[in-house]
């Protein structure tokens, strides 16, 4: 027999709570659009690897937590992986809320981190390390994508920060593009650079010390930003360059 008192909290709980119906955002309407970056996004993408073995032995980190933007993400995974990279995911471990928040992680998040598409869930990708296990001295380049509320939340983990630090005082390429240079502003590696970021933070950047370029991707020394999806082959080919330099070899990435 039900309880008409919990019958109507749970009524007057769902009266708290919006209808949700979202609309089906795609990678396609975004990489088919008329523009130059969309364009170059198309062909980052999904033309076949121009040399397999361009980043040998390279290591790259991918430095998120859940609701990190899904293009950003598997983009650039894949990109580099493709062209001879280890990348891994690397993002905090998720405990426990205080129970006064009335939130609750579900188990996945043990394990994987929920990639979104601007405002809707994507899928789950599973993390390679731990932020409190990776250290700069493990990688050669890092990367910060974006999704409003990843970096918002990965900016409160001081592990991150500290390996952002980490790698950007260590002179390897130090990479964010949309709301990841979130992190950089919470890790202070910002002031008296040159950087962008999406449209939206950009006061944020300047708050934090930095000279704003509303541009598609600024290098300021092994500082590497861009503002946009669209935007992320070139923020990739900046990371290349670095790396190949480092190494002695001219990109042939383009």
């Amino acid at each position: 027999m039900s309880n008409p008192a919990h019958a109507a909290a749970v009524n007057r709980t769902q009266q708290l709570m919006s209808s949700s119906p979202v609309p089906s955002i795609s990678t396609d309407l975004l990489v088919t659009a008329d523009g130059e970056l969309n364009r170059e996004l198309a062909s980052f993408l999904f033309d076949p690897p121009s040399d397999p073995s361009l980043l040998k032995g390279k290591r790259i980190a991918i430095c998120c937590t859940n609701g990190v933007e899904e293009v950003e993400i598997l983009g650039a995974h894949r990109w580099l992986s493709e062209h001879g990279a280890t990348v891994h995911i690397v993002s905090p471990r998720i405990g426990e809320f205080h129970p006064t928040l009335g939130l609750r992680f579900p188990p996945q998040c043990a394990t994987h981190v929920l990639a979104i598409r601007l405002m809707e869930n994507a899928g789950w990708l599973k993390i390679d390390r731990y932020t409190d296990e990776a250290k700069a001295a493990d990688y050669d380049a890092i990367l910060l994508p974006g999704g409003c509320w990843n970096p918002d939340a990965l900016r409160m983990d001081e592990h991150a920060r500290e390996l952002v630090r980490g790698m950007h005082e260590a002179g390897k390429p130090t990479c964010a593009i949309c709301h990841g240079q979130w992190v950089m502003v919470s890790a202070k590696i910002l002031k008296g650079k040159r950087a962008t970021a999406v449209w939206n933070i950009q006061i944020d950047i300047e708050n934090a010390g930095a000279t704003v370029l509303d541009e598609p991707c600024v290098v300021d020394g092994n500082l590497i930003t861009a503002r946009f999806p669209y935007d992320l082959p070139r923020l990739v080919q900046a990371m290349v360059d670095q790396l190949l330099a480092a190494s002695g070899h001219a990109s042939a990435a383009r």
